[in-house]
């Protein structure tokens, strides 16, 4: 799972062949954890009620992993169509991430701007992982954007959808491509329904 155990990571932190997917045991019982403490934030930019059932992610155990909740009765329909037209998008998932925080323009977004929910771990150790909220906008021209939102009234993240099948899981799912062992960052993709994907860039973080 994400947070079992902490140890020091090389250079070689991203490597394709060692992300894997986070049991699904694993990650329902965390994704239910992890959604209930996030249900607790203050002032959210959107109301989230997760799905933990269909909660997936990607990790490499002991190192880092992200985690997708996604929002409730999520499917196509027209109901969901109006909502994409809303200033904050319509309800996507909660994004949660250990030791990753988004690269925007190149820059590491500031843990200031982040925010993280607390936990005590299988062994009683206390950890941490950034939780991000997820909505799909349409803007006024077509265009369908994932915005991520931190701490800051408008997302940290603007990223654009276009066609692409995911890995597997809907209605949405994450996974990490291209990463880089030099400037340890990867590609985090969201896919929604199977068939829509969005993408940035992530850094490793250590605490």
């Amino acid at each position: 799972m994400l947070p079992i155990a902490v140890c020091l990571l090389s250079t070689s932190l991203l490597s394709a062949d060692d992300v894997k997917s986070i049991p699904a045991d694993e990650v329902t019982k965390w994704g239910a954890r992890f959604a209930k403490l996030a249900d607790k934030i203050e002032n959210p930019q959107i109301k989230i009620v997760a799905d933990a059932g269909n909660a997936n992610g990607v990790h490499v155990p002991d190192k880092f992993g992200i985690m997708i909740v996604p929002q409730q009765e999520l499917k196509e329909s027209e109901e969901l169509a109006a909502r994409f037209k809303s200033d904050s998008g319509a309800a996507l998932a909660y994004l949660f991430a250990y030791h990753m925080v988004p690269v925007v323009d190149g820059q590491q977004i500031e843990a200031d701007r982040l925010r993280s929910i607390s936990f005590a771990d299988e062994q009683g150790t206390e950890r941490s992982v950034y939780t991000f909220l997820l909505t799909v906008r349409q803007l006024p021209e077509g265009d369908y954007r994932l915005y991520v939102y931190g701490k800051d009234e408008k997302p940290i993240v603007d990223a654009r959808f276009s066609e692409g099948a995911g890995p597997g899981p809907e209605p949405v799912a994450v996974e990490i491509k291209d990463s880089d062992k030099q400037t340890r960052e990867g590609k985090v993709v969201v896919t929604v329904f199977g068939k829509y994907e969005a993408s940035f860039r992530a850094r490793y973080k250590e605490d």
